[in-house]
C-alpha cells in the first residue's frame, strides 16, 4: 500500500523557511531528492540535517519543486489541474532523446540498409505488440507471438489476439500520424486494440458508462487503487485532451514534443474512458504524437519493453502523481527513463546488426550467387539449429512479396541448403545443417573473418 505524503503546507512556516534556507545538509538532501524526483514513501527514509524532521524537509521540497511547477492543461475531478516541475535530470534525457532519435539513424555512417531497415521496423513493432500486450495480462511467450506475427496465422486464444491486435495498430500508426486527432481515430484505436478479446463485443470502439462500473485493481492485492472519472466528466475532457493533441503551441508557449506526448499518454490512462484496452490506447496515443512529431527513430523503439520490465514503477508513477498535489513530475520522470533505455537498447541491437550486416555483405560478395537475404537467412539457421522458416515468415522478416520470398528459399532447397516439408496446408523449409555449415565456414575461413 502506497503512503500518502502529509500535508505540506502544514508544516510549512517562516521559521522552517528560515532554518531550512540556512541548512547546507538540507540543501544537499533537496538537489539528491530532485535527481531522482523521490517520492515521500522513499524521501522519509533519507538520513535527515539536525533539527529539521521528515515532515518538515518534505514540506521546503514541497515548496520549492511548487515554486518553478508549471500546469499542465489536464484536470481532476475537482477541477484542479496537474503540474509538472521540470529538473535539470529531465532536460538531461530530453536532451538525449532528442539528439539519438532525430540524427542516429540519418548519419551517412550510420544509414541502416534497406535490408536492415525492414528487418528494425519489423522487430520494433513486433517488439512493441507483444510487450504492451503483456503489461495488461497477455499470457503468451515472446518466442511464440513472434512466431505468429510473423508467419502471419490467426490467434489461437484471446492473449494471442491482443498481441495481433496491437501490432496491427502500430502499423496504422504511420497512417494515422498525418490526420488532425478526433474521438473517432480514439475510437477506432481502441476497437482495433480490443476487438476480439472482450467478453462483450459491444465494448469495442464506444466509451465506458458509470453503469460498467470501471476500476483499476491491483492483481496482488485485489484492491482498488484507482476509480476513474465519471462519465460525463470524460466526456468533456476527452475533447480537451484532443483539441490539446492538435494545438501546435506558439514561441511562448511551447512545450516539448516529448513531455506533451507524456501528458497525453498520461490524460487518457487518467481518464479511462473505455471498459478495456485503456492502458494499450495510451501508449499507441503516446506514440502518434510522437511520429506525427517526426520522431522517426519510434518506428524502431519498443518502450512498452522496458515498461514490462519495471511494471511496478510505471504503475506507482500514475499514484504517485495522483496522490501527491497532482504532481504528474513522477510519471514524466518514469516516461523518460524508459524511452532513453529503450534508445539504449535499441543502439545496442543496431550496432550489432550493422557487425552482422557487413560480414552477411561479405560472405555474399565471396559466394556470388546467393543474395544478403538469403546469406542471412542461412546464418540464422546455423546458429538456431532447431530454426525452421516458412514463406510468409520470411516474406515478413524482409518485407518482400510471396513470389520473392518463395524464389529465394526454392532456390536454397536446389542448392541442397534447405529441405522442403508439407506441415498442415503449407510448405516448412528445414536447415540441412551439415551443408549450411560447411558452405558458412568455407566461406569465413576463405575470407579471413
Amino acid at each position: 500500500m502506497i503512503q500518502k505524503p502529509p500535508n505540506w503546507r502544514k508544516n510549512f512556516s517562516p521559521e522552517l523557511f528560515e532554518k531550512a534556507f540556512k541548512s547546507d545538509d538540507l540543501k544537499s538532501l533537496l538537489k539528491k531528492a530532485d535527481q531522482e524526483y523521490a517520492y515521500w514513501d522513499k524521501f522519509r527514509y533519507y538520513s535527515m540535517p539536525k533539527d529539521i524532521n521528515a515532515e518538515e524537509a518534505w514540506s521546503f521540497l514541497k515548496f520549492s519543486r511548487m515554486s518553478i511547477a508549471e500546469t499542465t492543461p489536464l484536470k481532476d475531478i475537482n477541477g484542479s489541474k496537474f503540474m509538472l516541475t521540470l529538473t535539470k535530470n529531465m532536460y538531461q534525457k530530453l536532451s538525449l532523446i532528442d539528439s539519438n532519435t532525430s540524427g542516429f539513424l540519418s548519419s551517412e555512417v550510420e544509414k541502416p540498409t534497406n535490408i536492415q531497415k525492414s528487418q528494425l521496423i519489423i522487430s520494433g513493432l513486433t517488439e512493441e505488440a507483444i510487450a504492451s500486450s503483456q503489461i495488461e495480462g497477455a499470457n503468451t511467450s515472446r518466442k511464440v507471438a513472434k512466431e505468429m506475427l510473423l508467419s502471419q496465422r490467426k490467434a489461437r486464444t484471446k492473449d494471442e489476439q491482443m498481441i495481433i491486435n496491437n501490432y496491427q495498430v502500430m502499423q496504422r500508426l504511420m497512417d494515422w500520424k498525418d490526420l488532425q486527432l478526433s474521438l473517432d481515430i480514439l475510437l477506432e484505436m481502441q476497437r482495433n486494440i480490443t476487438i476480439g478479446t472482450l467478453e462483450d463485443k459491444k465494448d469495442a470502439g464506444r466509451l465506458r458508462k458509470d453503469e460498467d462500473e470501471i476500476a483499476v485493481i491491483n492483481r496482488m492485492s485485489g484492491e482498488t487503487v484507482f476509480t476513474p472519472p465519471n462519465a460525463s466528466f470524460v466526456a468533456s475532457e476527452l475533447q480537451r485532451l484532443i483539441d490539446y493533441a492538435n494545438t501546435d503551441e506558439s514561441e511562448d508557449e511551447f512545450i516539448h514534443p516529448v513531455i506533451k506526448a507524456s501528458i497525453l499518454h498520461f490524460w487518457l490512462a487518467y481518464l479511462h474512458p473505455f471498459v478495456d484496452g485503456n492502458g494499450r490506447t495510451a501508449r499507441a496515443l503516446f506514440y502518434w504524437y510522437m511520429l506525427k512529431k517526426q520522431y522517426w527513430m519510434f518506428q524502431y523503439l519498443s518502450v512498452s519493453r522496458i515498461i514490462r520490465k519495471s511494471k511496478t514503477q510505471y504503475d506507482n508513477s500514475f499514484l504517485y502523481s495522483e496522490y501527491d498535489d497532482n504532481d504528474m513530475s513522477y510519471f514524466l520522470v518514469y516516461n523518460l527513463k524508459a524511452i532513453v533505455s529503450s534508445i539504449k537498447e535499441f543502439i545496442m541491437h543496431y550496432q550489432n546488426k550493422l557487425q552482422e550486416e557487413k560480414i552477411i555483405q561479405r560472405i555474399a560478395g565471396e559466394l556470388g550467387e546467393f543474395n544478403a537475404r538469403q546469406v542471412s537467412l542461412m546464418q540464422e539457421l546455423h546458429t538456431n539449429k532447431n530454426t525452421t522458416v516458412d514463406i510468409n515468415i520470411y516474406k515478413s522478416k524482409n518485407r518482400i512479396s510471396y513470389e520473392t520470398a518463395r524464389s529465394d528459399l526454392l532456390y536454397l532447397v536446389n542448392k541442397n541448403l534447405l529441405d522442403k516439408i508439407h506441415s498442415g496446408r503449407k510448405f516448412v523449409f528445414i536447415p540441412n545443417t551439415a551443408t549450411i555449415k560447411n558452405l558458412l565456414e568455407n566461406t569465413v575461413k576463405n575470407i579471413g573473418l
